[in-house]
């Protein structure tokens, strides 16, 4: 029996790397092989490769299982490593990737009412869980219909006849390209990005309000995951509004012009087969022998030869996320300061060397560093000063701040 470990993984991917990425090839896409077709891989790769492959030791590492079939699956962890590792990613359902917004409403609602700092730690870990797997489904899923568009666009070899090339656009379309939209969309009371707005609203405040240090922490990481969330959905609704979309709209039309015009060129001997006859050339008429809608389809079509194609630019509002100083980089300059006589004010004419915006939440996200347990705050008088923020005039006092010294 093996003793697994990552290393011996490592080095069983290196070493039978090319067996491995015809399993993977032969075994999409759900990652099943027949066992006729493995035990042939592996006889012709065992003819010219060194260390040899056999069937006990790919179950030894995990590699893949028999089923009562007497196929072989792959290992769940295997397929996702060698996705990523191939950049060749299966396209699933956006019905699965719809159940994430349930997950995520059903956490975000318990966290909202949980009081239990131990549970609510936990459910922010398991939200920015839900988070991070629904952001490499969607890169997965976009990257993969881009590939396979794009497939589309040069005729590549399985999509070279027209119907083929109609039937898969039009599959991609109704099938996940409007249901992505759906799913991504920022006006939709029901979708995941929907679900990302509320998180970050909430977040936002409770970063600060929070009632403990470490609770602060970690509504501070869920807000930079969701943050980061957005911006990263933004360019994969991009690609799909502004990219895929039209490509396969092109591609849709094109392929139903050509289409129309094979089938014209084929049937010229057999007029019988036109659903309209022909008009005869030699018959005096002021009527024009093209049918105008086909004229202006097939000029259409005869044009995209004759010119390239305007770039068209659509100017969108990005939306602006506020600066929040880095409280890492504030505390070693703090602490550089051997101690401060005016805490508060130091705070001030720290972040205006920084930024001339200086906001409350600036303001107060920089002052929480009086909650670290390494400072010690010294109060003793009375006095109070003015500091004129941005949204905000407040008065202060004067705290003496300096290092704690260790035991």
């Amino acid at each position: 029996m093996i003793k697994l470990s990552g290393k011996y993984i490592l080095k069983f991917l290196q070493n039978h790397y090319e067996f491995v990425q015809d399993a993977f090839n032969y075994s999409k896409p759900d990652f099943i092989i027949d066992i006729d077709i493995l035990e042939k891989l592996i006889e012709e790769y065992n003819i010219s490769n060194e260390p040899k492959i056999s069937l006990s030791k790919l179950i030894d590492v995990k590699f893949c299982r028999q089923l009562p079939t007497k196929d072989f699956k792959i290992n769940r962890s295997y397929a996702d490593f060698l996705q990523f590792l191939f950049d060749d990613f299966t396209l699933d359902l956006p019905q699965t990737l719809k159940e994430r917004y349930k997950t995520i409403f059903e956490l975000f609602s318990a966290l909202k009412t949980e009081t239990k700092t131990s549970k609510t730690i936990i459910l922010i870990q398991n939200i920015i869980k839900v988070i991070d797997v629904f952001l490499n489904d969607i890169h997965r899923q976009t990257q993969r219909l881009l590939s396979d568009t794009e497939s589309l666009k040069v005729n590549a070899d399985e999509y070279s006849d027209l119907s083929k090339r109609l039937e898969k656009a039009v599959f991609w379309i109704d099938e996940y390209i409007e249901p992505l939209n759906k799913i991504l969309e920022k006006g939709h009371p029901e979708s995941f990005y929907s679900a990302l707005v509320e998180i970050q609203k909430y977040t936002n405040e409770k970063q600060y309000i929070a009632n403990s240090f470490k609770l602060k922490r970690e509504y501070k990481k869920l807000y930079g995951a969701v943050v980061y969330a957005r911006a990263e959905l933004d360019q994969n609704l991009q690609k799909l509004t502004r990219e895929l979309r039209p490509l396969l709209d092109r591609i849709k039309s094109d392929s139903i012009i050509l289409s129309g015009f094979y089938h014209f060129v084929e049937n010229v001997d057999y007029p019988e087969n036109y659903v309209v006859a022909i008009p005869s050339p030699i018959k005096k008429t002021k009527g024009s022998a093209l049918f105008k809608e086909f004229h202006s389809e097939a000029e259409f079509f005869v044009d995209q030869f004759n010119y390239k194609t305007s770039d068209v630019y659509y100017e969108e509002q990005i939306e602006e996320l506020e600066w929040l100083p880095d409280s890492t980089y504030f505390k070693e300059q703090l602490l550089n300061e051997d101690k401060v006589d005016d805490f508060y004010l130091w705070c001030f004419n720290a972040l205006k060397k920084h930024t001339d915006e200086i906001t409350l939440s600036k303001f107060f996200s920089l002052t929480n560093l009086l909650l670290e347990d390494d400072l010690i705050a010294e109060y003793k008088t009375d006095e109070r000063k003015i500091i004129d923020l941005k949204d905000a005039s407040i008065k202060i006092p004067k705290v003496k701040v300096y290092e704690r010294i260790p035991k």
